[in-house]
């Protein structure tokens, strides 16, 4: 069953170019797609068509009427020193969420999401503060309050160690396991290799899907930068 689908989509901004032409992405329940290109070669236009806030120059957006996305960007744009802590943090995710949630049921679902990502323990820490690593589960944490049945992911393992790697790796597999149909962007495909069941090449405006054998391997690198 298709949680979300682009067909026969071009992919862009009005005022510019196409920058991804004929996008044809199918996402079904359980899938875990690793989504590799090099910079500048349309990752972000494509995440943003997905997420749905980048309008389509063509094609159509198809997603299922139980559809619950949840999104990790790479970085958090907060000020070092903003008054945030953990559990601000991952109350943000239910900003804007329009059904009222009891603070009893709020602070329920922020340690519920922080026991999956190990960092319950940090709940009152200041944001700022933590390792890339642990700002990393944190904001994994803010996406999984939802209880999303989709989640999209922007380099959530750049420049984390691998304690915290393989953290957030084997909780995406819980989650796969459990029905969640996930999209990965990664400049790291080799780490993913023993996890992604599809991928996907964004190169030359187009959208090439090879098997994670391949594209995860030291042929898919030279394929990537080449």
């Amino acid at each position: 069953m298709s949680r979300l689908r682009l067909i026969d989509a071009n992919l862009g901004y009005r005022a510019g170019a196409t920058v991804l032409n004929q996008v044809n992405l199918s996402m079904e329940v359980g899938d875990f797609l690793l989504l590799a290109g090099a910079n500048g070669s349309g990752k972000s236009t494509l995440v943003r068509s997905l997420l749905g806030v980048l309008p389509l120059l063509q094609g159509k957006r198809e997603v299922a009427p139980d559809l619950v996305m949840g999104y990790v960007p790479q970085h958090l744009e907060l000020n070092a020193d903003f008054p945030a802590s953990v559990e601000d943090v991952v109350q943000m995710g239910l900003w804007g969420k329009g059904k009222r949630i009891s603070s009893s049921e709020r602070q329920h679902r922020v340690l519920k999401a922080l026991e999956l990502v190990s960092m319950e323990e940090r709940i009152g820490q200041h944001f700022g503060r933590l390792s890339g690593g642990q700002k990393q589960r944190v904001l994994l944490a803010r996406s999984l309050i939802l209880r999303p049945n989709f989640l999209l992911l922007d380099e959530p393992v750049s420049g984390v160690d691998a304690r915290a790697t393989a953290i957030v790796l084997d909780l995406l597999e819980q989650q796969r396991l459990a029905g969640t149909s996930i999209v990965l962007v990664s400049h790291q495909p080799l780490a993913l290799r023993d996890y992604v069941n599809r991928s996907v090449l964004v190169k030359n405006g187009r959208l090439e899907e090879l098997p994670p054998e391949v594209l995860c391997s030291a042929e898919g690198l030279e394929k990537l930068w080449t």
